[in-house]
């Protein structure tokens, strides 16, 4: 079958002091466009420093448009299964299916005024193609995306995988730019998640300032990234593949 696939390797480090540029994870992604421009992104990630450890495999299905129309999530946390979900959206409606440690088996459906921007999934690799919900022709600058759902309000996706409705996140355009990863040289757009800043955190659940550097040919590719504040992550491409009928 014909198609577009491009493979990737997340590397995940620290920028706090006492841990400087130590590995603490990573993250492989297999994403494939197909010939209606659909795309379906699968990834595998791991955090493996504490508080918590966390092991997620993901699978996110985007219509021509990036709408997402389905996935799976399942997330092990300190060596421990904390539940997988399967997910369905179409039109205004949205599903899941699914089994956690705390709460057992559920099923849910929620009826919305709205498509959902996006469906967030926590990989570094589909934050990276929420960047898309940006309106570029209009240049650099701070738009709204009003609506988007997600499957775990944790920073570290630790916990569900459920289905939640939230609003009114703030994507910032910061620029063009052209920067090197230890995956090649790139061009690039330079995005900040949230008007936050890096005093805002104090205990809330307020998430510190993410920037994110994403390919600008329209696949949006994680190129890197970096949360401030109390968080102190950084995520570089350290492997990239782009190839037509990959297997």
């Amino acid at each position: 079958m014909e198609h577009e696939t491009i493979r990737g390797r997340i590397l995940y480090t620290s920028k706090k002091k006492e841990k400087l540029d130590q590995d603490r994870g990573g993250e492989t992604f297999i994403y494939t466009k197909h010939l209606d421009d659909s795309r379906t992104l699968r990834a595998h990630c791991s955090i493996d420093e504490n508080s918590p450890r966390v092991l997620r495999d993901s699978i996110t299905n985007l219509d021509k448009d990036w709408y997402p129309t389905g996935g799976f999530v399942q997330i092990t946390v300190d060596e421990e299964l904390v539940g997988s979900s399967w997910y369905r959206f179409y039109g205004t409606s949205a599903e899941a299916e699914g089994f956690t440690v705390d709460g057992g088996r559920f099923s849910e459906k929620l009826e919305l005024d709205e498509r959902p921007a996006f469906f967030g999934t926590h990989p570094i690799q589909a934050d990276a193609m929420h960047t898309h919900t940006y309106d570029l022709s209009k240049g650099p600058g701070r738009q709204e995306i009003p609506m988007f759902l997600m499957c775990s309000n944790h920073h570290r996706g630790a916990d569900g995988p459920v289905l939640l409705k939230r609003d009114g996140l703030v994507m910032n355009f910061i620029g063009k730019e052209k920067i090197t990863v230890a995956a090649g040289t790139f061009d690039a757009l330079h995005f900040r998640f949230g008007d936050n800043t890096d005093d805002d955190y104090q205990g809330s659940d307020i998430h510190p300032p993410y920037h994110s550097w994403v390919t600008a040919d329209g696949d949006y590719v994680l190129l890197k990234a970096h949360c401030t504040g109390y968080m102190q992550t950084y995520y570089e491409l350290t492997e990239y593949e782009k190839r037509v009928n990959y297997f």
